[in-house]
């Protein structure tokens, strides 16, 4: 009776076991001891991890389905573990009964006698196949990067390079060709020859020539790369400043500034020179840009939207109709209004140094209204 009662609860635990290891995606095996390392033991989950009963598995042997070239890492097991601990667990390739390649994860233990020497082996097998695959994508996606970096930083030197060529070695004879005429326009200042008003067509070119040079060595040298010292930028004092350098506009065109600065981001960790650059641009073509009947208000404002400063620059000017002007706004040489000075370099300067601090600008504007420029920065 008592024997009876022993088997009927060995039988009752195997059952639980069994039951407990299909639920488990993954399968348990056991091996011989090295260096034969035969399958004695595989869980009925290596049908759904290989396609093979567990009679087809113990017939075939484990270690024949896995992939040629990771045999040789599968075999090596460090024999010198010490008892108790897990061996590192590997990962290789297996061929399943389909013909399909998957990646496994192998979590193995062995089992050691009162000599250390090792019984048996025994372990977990897991497929990381979707893991491993994005693994490898991913891996192959920084490589491109570094490459588009390397690449980038390639062109970026070249570009320095011709800037170098065009502010230096290109505006020297410039330089000559214009300082020549203005010998020769000396001489025949008192002349309205033909030859005089060549020579002040020439000069005219030149004067242009060495103006584009100029504008373009602004706009390459806008786009150095973000080693500047990023310093605590004080709103207040650097609109104080720029209203400074701008006292005459400002005094001629009864213009008033409204500032609402939040107090989280009253200043912020920044390039200095670049906000300059960019409140200044905007500053003053508010006013340039102002209706001749009404007197300039700019409102500026700073608050903390997220992890971002938002930042706006709006006033009562003449505003635009965006729709006739899209995407040219921001464009280089662009002008939409001809009545004013200016060459068409001061909004695409400043898009550029914003995208340089990693923000955006956009803007919203309506003729005879005003515009509102809002600029959006990561805080640092």
């Amino acid at each position: 009776m008592a024997q009876s009662v022993v088997e009927e609860d060995r039988k009752i635990n195997l059952t639980i076991s069994e039951g407990l290891l299909r639920n488990l995606h993954g399968m348990f095996y056991k091996l011989t001891s090295p260096p034969h390392l035969t399958l004695i033991y595989a869980s009925q989950g290596c049908l759904a991890l290989t396609g093979y009963t567990v009679e087809e598995l113990l017939d075939i042997d484990f270690i024949n389905i896995v992939h040629p070239e990771d045999k040789a890492a599968v075999l090596s097991i460090d024999t010198t573990q010490p008892f108790g601990q897990h061996s590192e667990p590997k990962e290789y390739r297996i061929l399943c009964k389909d013909g399909s390649v998957k990646w496994v994860k192998d979590v193995l233990n062995a089992t050691y006698d009162e000599r250390d020497a090792i019984l048996d082996v025994e372990g977990f097998v897991t497929d990381i196949t979707r893991e491993k695959v994005e693994h490898i994508a991913v891996k192959a996606l920084e490589k491109q990067h570094e490459g588009l970096i390397t690449e980038l930083n390639h062109k970026y030197n070249e570009l320095m390079q011709f800037n170098y060529i065009v502010s230096h070695n290109l505006r020297s004879p410039i330089a000559n060709i214009i300082g020549l005429t203005e010998i020769i326009k000396f001489h025949y200042q008192e002349q309205a020859s033909e030859t005089g008003e060549l020579v002040n067509f020439i000069a005219d070119a030149a004067q242009s020539i060495d103006t584009i040079i100029q504008d373009l060595n602004l706009v390459l040298s806008s786009r150095k790369p973000m080693n500047e010292k990023f310093e605590t930028v004080g709103f207040e004092d650097l609109i104080q400043s720029i209203k400074n350098n701008l006292k005459r506009q400002i005094k001629e065109s009864n213009a008033t500034f409204d500032l609402n600065l939040a107090p989280e981001v009253a200043s912020v960790k920044s390039i200095k020179s670049y906000i300059q650059s960019i409140l200044y641009n905007l500053i003053s073509n508010a006013i340039k840009y102002k209706n001749d009947d009404v007197a300039p208000i700019i409102n500026i404002t700073a608050q903390k939207q997220g992890e971002n400063l938002v930042l706006k620059v709006a006033d009562n000017g003449l505003g635009m109709d965006l729709k006739s002007v899209g995407d040219k706004l921001f464009g280089l040489y662009k002008k939409f209004n001809f009545d004013k000075e200016g060459r068409g370099l001061g909004l695409h300067m400043t898009k550029t140094q914003i995208e340089s601090l990693g923000g955006r600008i956009t803007v919203e504007s309506q003729v005879n209204v005003g515009t509102t420029f809002t600029i959006t920065l990561p805080l640092l």
